[in-house]
């Protein structure tokens, strides 16, 4: 046989019990994920939410989100190795590629063929040779079954939190109900974003919308792609989604830290499940979460934060990016910064301790993270002439979130305004020495209640991590976090925020620690000390120490006693460890993996009460039928009349309305909180609620008024305005029309009176109860 003759080799077939193998193990890794899948869909129809909108917004989170993202992701920073986390990383560059095309169609002119642009973007990947290797994983790295029940478990309880929290209370319109003001704030702004990209304040038309909207933008442009209805993607179909990728990538950023897979799971659980935990009888600290029912902006932007931790942490360990791995960076950092304003502030915080130790560490320039503190000024001088918004009459001041807590209040006295005074709350100038412990001791009980998250710093004290840069760029992100929290003094406790936004990497540092603490498959110790913490916080809360009557009176003794027992729990359970680890030689070595667990685990049972509350409440038909307000109605008839308004006018076109007020009533004691009517007609308003403009934001605490009672900012705007429901003449309308370009009249007799002269005014075109809707002449 001659060298160049080619041997063929007959490779055997499979046996078919290798077959019948694989196919079973490839059915176990897709079922975890169709129960998840199940188990929203489930709820959505449980929620009355209308089939036709759930199947059209099935048919485009995949198609226009998930497909396109992915493929992009790949191209500019590859495959994670694995599916769910290419997933999860790619739905992000999904959204951030949507909003470039939202960009380019709605300023063209053409939003209403947006649904072209993924498939644009899907074809480009298949027709171009050298980006069709990104319909696959290159080099496939999948991740244990254990990993994808223990995630999709994560995810079910974060969508089952959705289903119960919010989709239960809240009904579609048109219904007698009542929802937290601010989704109807940003319902009114994701309207205004359907046909411009300079978008007005929705409640005072024709000033310029500087605000963190891109999550606004989002919805408009889901509802464009999709053709679900705006009011059902607001309420129901959007947030779905989101979570379950915030579940995917805060798993994927622990694992790419510790570099072990089952700090994922764990990550994820303490980022999703563990928003307080709350041990004390008679008091109860603020809850941190990655998906609050009131800030829409919050719940959308963390996953951008954690995917841009998660370059930062590549960034950190020398992993080069390469051009386009800063393209991706450059894209997501400009979509968390314009998602909330807390997300830049704490990724900053990352950036700078982070570069700081990886020059200390390895002395030498870090020239990548100084890239990125570059990157980040830029963004930030990009966005802040169209987009800073939220932060009017914000300053610094220490411990200003607690003067919004009750508990406070309760012992230093109700002759304050929350969100006021100089770098401490006014009244800790005034009240006695033993008093002022009121606020450092709520400082301490915060700090406990977040004792899952806050133990990832103890993480740095291991020299192993310490030596690693990328565990300061965690830490940095979470000191960001938390010092925004406690010391920024903002009108409306929007400084929580800060420590919201900062979960991702505290969960993940956690994590780290956990797995770098514990004995190699040393499961069973970490699953005793989950539920140690678990059993701790439910008996302290249960039969822990706490006194009834006045809190004035007993707050020492409700928030200390509890805390002082819990560290003679943890004493006893020490001392017990050291006595019996001679005894049983498995327990040497994991003392601290079951401290760290039991630290973990102590929030579960206030996640456990929570939730079962909630279902028990929903299943039994209990839930507040108001929805998340409770204390005012919008009617179906308001709602009926809005939505005319929504189907018939002009996009462009300007309302006015004689409402203002949150309780619906124009009286002496208003609160100017009312956003309704430019949600629910899907158009801007000449003057409704003024809550939030900068100018009132600014004057919050002059002369004793809070932002939300103040006046008009634009008095000579309100007398116009409401002088056509009140007192109407031609000239004032025309006024109205000519100065305001309002074009339409949404008079609601609920609200104040309404002249019978306006009907010889101007053109009746819809009647739903009290309300009326005109059409302006000219």
């Amino acid at each position: 046989m001659s060298e160049s003759t080619a041997v063929i080799e007959r490779v055997p077939a499979p046996a078919p019990a290798e077959v019948k193998a694989e196919r079973t193990t490839d059915l176990l890794r897709v079922l975890p994920w169709l129960v998840v899948v199940a188990v929203l869909l489930g709820l959505l129809t449980w929620s009355n939410t209308p089939g036709v909108e759930t199947l059209r917004y099935a048919v485009y989170w995949p198609l226009g989100v998930l497909v396109p993202g992915v493929l992009v992701y790949r191209a500019l920073r590859g495959s994670r190795g694995n599916l769910p986390e290419d997933i999860g990383f790619g739905a992000t560059a999904g959204i951030a590629v949507q909003l470039i095309g939202w960009a380019i169609f709605v300023s063209l002119g053409i939003g209403g063929v947006l649904w072209v642009w993924p498939l644009l973007v899907i074809a480009v990947f298949a027709a171009v040779p050298g980006l069709r290797r990104h319909w696959r994983i290159e080099d496939p790295q999948p991740l244990p079954l254990a990993w994808s029940w223990a995630i999709a478990a994560i995810a079910v309880l974060a969508v089952a939190v959705l289903g119960l929290g919010e989709w239960a209370t809240n009904p579609l319109p048109p219904v007698t109900h009542s929802l937290f003001g601010d989704i109807y704030y940003h319902w009114a702004n994701a309207a205004q974003l359907s046909h411009t990209i300079f978008p007005t304040q929705p409640q005072m038309a024709g000033e310029p919308l500087k605000y963190h909207w891109f999550s606004d933008a989002f919805r408009a442009s889901a509802t464009m792609i999709s053709g679900a209805e705006l009011a059902t993607v607001m309420l129901r179909l959007w947030a779905g989604p989101i979570v379950i990728t915030t579940v995917l990538v805060i798993a994927g950023l622990a694992r790419q830290a510790s570099r072990v897979w089952w700090a994922g799971p764990v990550a994820a659980f303490v980022a999703v499940a563990l928003p307080l935990a709350s041990i004390w009888p008679e008091f109860s600290s603020w809850p941190v979460t990655v998906e609050p029912w009131y800030s829409p902006t919050l719940t959308f932007s963390i996953p951008f934060v954690t995917v841009v931790a998660a370059l930062l942490v590549d960034m950190a360990r020398g992993v080069p990016l390469k051009k386009r791995g800063w393209a991706l960076f450059g894209m997501l950092l400009v979509v968390a910064t314009a998602s909330k304003s807390s997300s830049l502030p704490v990724l900053l915080g990352g950036i700078m301790l982070g570069g700081l130790a990886l020059w200390v560490i390895t002395r030498q320039l870090p020239k990548m993270m100084l890239g990125a503190l570059g990157a980040a000024a830029l963004v930030l001088a990009l966005t802040v002439p169209f987009l800073a918004g939220g932060g009017s009459g914000a300053g610094i001041q220490f411990g200003a979130t607690f003067s919004f807590k009750g508990q406070y209040i309760w012992v230093v006295g109700k002759d304050h305004i929350p969100g006021t005074g100089g770098i401490l709350p006014e009244q800790m100038f005034h009240v006695p020495w033993g008093l002022k412990l009121i606020l450092p001791a709520l400082v301490v009980c915060f700090v406990i209640s977040q004792l899952g998250r806050v133990l990832g710093f103890a993480a740095l004290l291991r020299r192993d991590i310490r030596k690693d840069a990328a565990a300061w760029v965690l830490a940095g992100i979470g000191i960001a976090g938390w010092a925004g929290a406690l010391l920024v003094n903002h009108t409306a406790n929007g400084e929580l925020y800060f420590v919201y936004s900062a979960i991702p990497a505290q969960a993940a540092l956690t994590a780290w620690l956990l797995t770098a603490v514990a004995p190699r498959k040393a499961y069973l110790p970490i699953a005793g000390g989950l539920l140690a913490g678990a059993l701790t916080g439910a008996l302290l809360y249960r039969f822990g120490p706490g006194l009834d009557g006045p809190w004035q009176d007993h707050w020492r003794y409700n928030l200390g006693r509890p805390v002082i027992v819990l560290l003679i729990v943890l004493a006893i359970g020490a001392g017990l460890w050291w006595l019996h680890r001679r005894r049983w030689p498995a327990m040497v070595g994991t003392g601290l993996a079951v401290l760290v667990a039991a630290g973990i685990g102590l929030g579960w049972d206030t996640t456990w009460r929570g939730v079962s509350g909630q279902a028990e409440q929903a299943f039994n038909g209990t839930t507040p039928s108001a929805g998340k307000k409770g204390d005012f109605w919008v009617t179906q008839n308001e709602m009926r009349a809005a939505a005319w308004l929504a189907d018939n006018a002009p996009a462009e076109d300007y309302v006015a309305t004689n409402v203002h007020c949150e309780m619906v009533k124009t009286d002496a004691d208003c609160t100017n909180r009312s956003f309704w009517v430019s949600a629910l007609t899907e158009h801007a308003v000449v003057l409704e609620g003024w809550a939030y403009q900068p100018a009132t934001q600014s004057a919050h605490g002059e002369s004793g008024i809070p932002y939300f009672k103040a006046a008009s900012p634009e008095p000579e705007r309100q007398r116009i305005n409401d002088a056509a429901f009140s007192a109407p003449t031609a000239s004032g309308l025309a006024e109205l029309r000519d100065r305001y370009k309002a074009k339409w009249l949404y008079a609601d007799k609920r609200a104040s009176p309404v002249s019978p002269e306006l009907a010889n005014l101007a053109t009746e075109r819809f009647r739903a109860g009290d309300v009326i809707v005109y059409q302006l002449p000219g």
